[in-house]
């Protein structure tokens, strides 16, 4: 995986996000909505630092980071942006933020 690979994962996440943010059954006052959307502007802050910092994207430690990231991609593809799924939405999202987190480390080593 390469680093721009990355970068599109996260913004796939960010959509994700964006159509259950947008969802009317989930107004803006219901606290899932406000941790969805913290969350939302972690990752696009996130996705922005990853593109320009420069990673060596052929180390163990990246391929670790980016295979936790490529199956919580893959688990948030499978449920959607459903509403009744949100707490899951949101917990696999976190685990995609942790995965961009490990990565933007690798950027300081």
């Amino acid at each position: 995986m390469t680093i721009l690979e990355t970068v599109q994962i996260i913004g796939d996440a960010l959509t994700q996000l964006d159509l259950l943010l947008a969802d009317p059954n989930l107004p803006s006052s219901d606290a899932a909505w406000q941790q969805a959307f913290a969350l939302r502007k972690h990752l696009d802050d996130q996705q922005r630092q990853l593109v320009a910092t420069e990673i060596d994207d052929s180390t163990a430690q990246f391929a670790q980071a980016t295979s936790q990231l490529q199956a919580s991609d893959a688990a948030l593809k499978k449920i959607g942006a459903d509403i009744t799924k949100v707490a899951s939405v949101i917990t696999i999202a976190a685990t995609i933020a942790s995965a961009a987190d490990q990565l933007l480390a690798l950027a300081a080593l």
